[in-house]
This record gives structure tokens, C-alpha cells and sequence, in this order.
């Protein structure tokens, strides 16, 4: 029997979004509810009420929290920055104002933009993490998370203010002094290797970007945190001794990547945008190999999306995840099958760029897949290893679109009925470069957050009965060349 398969429309998926209850000490306050299936699991995957419960959470200290005491160093790196520019509601005279200024039905505090905003001060209590100055210094876990001031992450690891003390970046790159005292120097640091332009990358090593410029932390928990560390365009440390020590759903697979040589940076919304072609830009696509963009939630606009295929076309590697298409996280009207679909349609390159799309279903069945298309393509069987069989949590699907020979269906349902529909992973040449994609984002998932939990069973990326690190890991070679 094949897998449970619900078609819904993207344009009123916000229409599934309820409001519930988010209690902090006495303070109760509505905010837009995780827009996913009744049917949802827990196991491995997508949940939509497993976010803030604290049931099999994992909140034991990690090293990097010890040295989270003491004075801090001064202005943080984003201080008076926003960290989501696209909304028009998520800085303090907004989120205090009485007002939806951004059509949402959501005011204020009650707004996810302002609620889940760590540089938001005036929502305080209501605010959904412990990250305000005050929460910072009280004493309190104010979260529930198990972690109280400067010892949880969503205060020593917040770039938007300085009550803790700070991760430490390497700022002495060309002095031969290891700065952040990491026991690194010049470009054997990985800070050292994104900021020096006089570093060399080393032989067989990729550049990789992970994008968070697109909201890809929607929401709240494992489901939506898809990024690699919240500092900002660094990860700290830069070199780490485990995927601990980095905050995320994404740190595991960010890990891997280092173990194997390659050098990772966040694009961050407060520093920079997604460009490409723009020698202003520190951080334009055109100075990496690879960009990673996993569950993109709100509308791409139309540089973006330029930018995104103009990358490909010149011989870039993209990795794409989409979800189920009911997964509108913060109520704003845009899952990534939407974001996804329009950057597919409506862009100013060309029509159907990369020839597929994704299905606008949700898949409501929880399966292991083992029907491999291609088993000799490099991302099924590459350096990272052979992969015969992976996960689906309650995801979509994608279908070829004709538009483009090369795109091949690696990994499709088990009821497919060809290489070219129901596929959950594939790939495409295109241009000079390359794109492989993804429907179901909570593969990539480790079951940790950047809030400093975890989630053992939401763990897909180490589970071994599965070969997600495989997959991921030798797409991400093969995406760079």
C-alpha cells in the first residue's frame, strides 16, 4: 500500500494556523501555531506539537557552555541590526505599537517576527527564548529549557546583545597570533580562510554556504531551526571538537562537512543579502562552491532568485529541501513548496530553470524508502559512502518537468511509477553547475536546536538504521565538482 498523499493548496495553508497559548511565568500571549498534520510523528522527523514540550529533551550542558561566565567583551557583532529585514514588523517601535503593521492578524508581541526576534527587547516576557537582556540576568530559566542565563545559548550565543560573555572569533589573521585562543593561527583557522582574502581554500576543499536569509527558522524546536550556528556569519568555534559546540538542526551535517576538509559559513540576514555578481558583497554566492538552503519560508524576491539560477548557470552547486506543503511555520502564507515553486515560475532568468518542481501535498505517512533510481550516481554512491536507504517524515514530493534532460529521479517512493514522479531526492546538471533536491527538510535533522535542546528521537541524521550523512555528504561533493 502506498503512503497517504493529501494535496493542499499552498495559498491557504495559512488558513490552518490556529493561535495557541504560550505561557511564560504568569504571562500568557497567542501566536501563530506550527501549521503541520494531525498526523504528524514524532519519531525521527516532523512533529507539530513536540516544539516547546519538554518531553524527551535533552538540556545537559555541552563545553562550550562553561566558559559562558564572566564579564562580556563589548558591542556584539549585530548589535542595532534586524535579523528579519523582510518583515515589517520585528524591531522594538513596531512590536510595541498596538498595530499589525504587517497584515498578518498578528500584533505586536503576538508576532512571530517580534516574539521569536532575539533582538527585540520590548516583548520580554512574551518573547519566545531567553534572549533579552533582561531574561539574561534574572536568574531564571524563563524558557523552561533547562538552562538559565548566560549558561543557555539563546543568551551567550545571541549576537544582538553583550550580558554574557561572547564566542570568540580569530581577529589577528596575518600576525601569526592565534587571536581567538583556539590553538589556530592565520589560515589554519577557519575564520581565517572566509575573511583573509590572502587564504587559499586547500586542495579538494569547498567553500559552503548555508543560507539563513530566507526565514529558515520559522518557527520553534528541531522542525524549523535549519541553520548551523546562530552567531552569525561565523560558526563558533571555528574549529570544533564535536557538532555540540555549534547550535542547530544543521550542526551535524555542517560537522561533517569540516571533518572532511571543506570550510562552512552562515549568510545571515543582518549582515548581508543574497547576491550574486556583486564584488561589494563579502559574502556574494560567487565566491563559494557550494549554497545550501534548507526550508526557505517566505517569498525569494526577484534578485534573489537571480541570483540562486545565475549561481547555478555558471557552474555553482545547489542543494534545495523543500517540506510538506501544510508546513506554513509562522502563518505568513509561505511554505517552501511555495517559496520554492515561485522561484521556479516567476523569475527573471528563464521559466523552469532547473526542470522539476515540487508536488503540493502533504505525504502523512511516516516510511523508510529503499528504492534507489540511480545507484551508480556519485550521490548515491560517492565518498562519503553507498547510501540504500533512507527516511520520509510526513513530506512532498517533486516530478521532473520535462524542462531539462539531465534531471533524474535517485531516490522515489516505492509506488512510483517511473524515475520521473514521486521522487524525494534528485538531481540536475544545469549550465555549468548543478542542483540536487530534497522533499522532506527533517532528513537533514540532527534533533538539536540552536535554543540549546535535543531531541534523540528526532535525530535522522544519526540514525544508523539510515543513510542520511551519505547522502548529504557526497552531494555536497558532488555539487561542488
Amino acid at each position: 500500500m502506498g503512503p497517504s498523499r493529501i494535496a493542499a493548496s499552498s495559498s491557504a495553508s495559512g488558513l490552518l494556523s490556529l493561535g495557541i497559548c504560550l505561557v511564560v511565568g504568569l504571562a500568557c500571549t497567542p501566536i501563530p501555531a506550527t501549521s503541520t498534520s494531525a498526523t504528524e510523528t514524532t519519531t525521527g522527523g516532523d512533529s507539530s506539537s513536540g516544539d516547546t514540550d519538554s518531553t524527551g529533551i535533552d538540556s545537559g550542558t555541552d563545553s562550550d557552555e562553561t566558559s559562558s561566565t564572566g564579564e562580556p567583551q563589548g558591542p556584539p557583532p549585530a548589535a542595532g541590526k534586524n535579523p528579519f529585514p523582510w518583515s515589517l514588523e520585528s524591531w522594538d517601535a513596531v512590536c510595541n505599537d498596538n498595530s499589525d503593521n504587517d497584515d498578518n492578524d498578528y500584533a505586536d508581541c503576538d508576532d512571530f517576527s517580534c516574539s521569536r526576534n532575539p533582538s527585540v527587547i520590548v516583548c520580554a516576557q512574551l518573547s519566545l527564548y531567553e534572549s533579552t537582556p533582561a531574561l539574561c540576568t534574572n536568574g531564571k530559566d524563563d524558557d523552561y529549557d533547562g538552562r538559565v542565563d548566560c549558561a543557555d545559548p539563546d543568551c551567550f550565543k545571541n549576537p544582538f546583545v553583550n550580558v554574557c560573555v561572547q564566542p570568540r572569533t580569530e581577529d589577528r589573521c596575518g600576525e601569526g597570533i592565534d587571536g581567538d585562543g583556539d590553538g589556530y593561527s592565520d589560515c589554519d583557522d577557519n575564520d581565517c580562510l572566509a575573511l583573509d582574502p590572502n587564504c587559499a581554500q586547500k586542495a579538494g576543499s569547498l567553500r559552503v554556504l548555508f543560507d539563513q536569509t530566507l526565514d529558515e527558522t520559522a518557527s520553534n524546536g528541531p522542525n524549523s531551526d535549519w541553520i548551523v550556528d546562530p552567531w552569525g556569519r561565523l560558526l563558533t568555534p571555528s574549529n570544533p571538537t564535536s557538532r555540540n559546540e555549534w547550535r542547530g538542526s544543521l550542526s551535524s551535517f555542517a560537522f561533517a562537512l569540516y571533518q572532511g576538509g571543506h570550510t562552512v559559513e552562515n549568510l545571515v540576514a543582518w549582515e548581508q543579502a543574497m547576491t550574486y555578481g556583486d564584488a561589494s558583497n563579502p559574502q556574494d554566492l560567487s565566491r563559494y562552491d557550494v549554497v545550501v538552503v534548507i526550508e526557505p519560508s517566505r517569498k525569494l524576491s526577484s534578485s534573489e532568485k537571480a541570483a540562486l539560477i545565475n549561481f547555478v548557470d555558471d557552474g555553482g552547486g545547489l542543494l534545495l529541501a523543500a517540506n510538506h506543503v501544510s508546513a506554513d511555520r509562522d502563518s505568513n502564507g509561505w511554505g517552501a513548496v511555495r517559496a520554492l515553486n515561485d522561484l521556479f515560475d516567476a523569475n527573471p532568468v528563464r521559466a523552469d530553470p532547473f526542470g522539476f518542481r515540487f508536488d503540493t501535498i502533504d505525504i502523512e505517512e511516516e516510511l523508510t524508502l529503499e528504492r534507489i533510481e540511480a545507484p551508480n550516481h556519485p550521490v548515491i554512491s560517492g565518498p562519503a559512502g553507498t547510501v540504500s536507504r533512507i527516511g520520509l517524515y510526513i513530506g512532498t514530493s517533486a516530478r521532473l518537468s520535462g524542462g531539462n534532460p539531465s534531471a533524474a529521479g535517485l531516490i522515489v517512493l516505492d509506488d512510483a511509477a517511473s524515475s520521473k514522479v514521486d521522487i524525494v531526492v534528485g538531481a540536475v546538471e544545469v549550465g555549468n553547475g548543478r542542483v540536487v533536491f530534497v522533499t522532506d527538510s527533517a532528513l537533514f535533522g540532527d534533533g538539536s536546536d540552536s535554543h540549546g535542546n535535543s531531541w534523540s528521537s528526532k535525530d535522522a541524521w544519526n540514525n544508523p538504521a539510515l543513510d542520511h550523512a551519505a547522502l548529504f555528504v557526497n552531494a555536497v561533493d558532488w555539487l561542488g565538482g
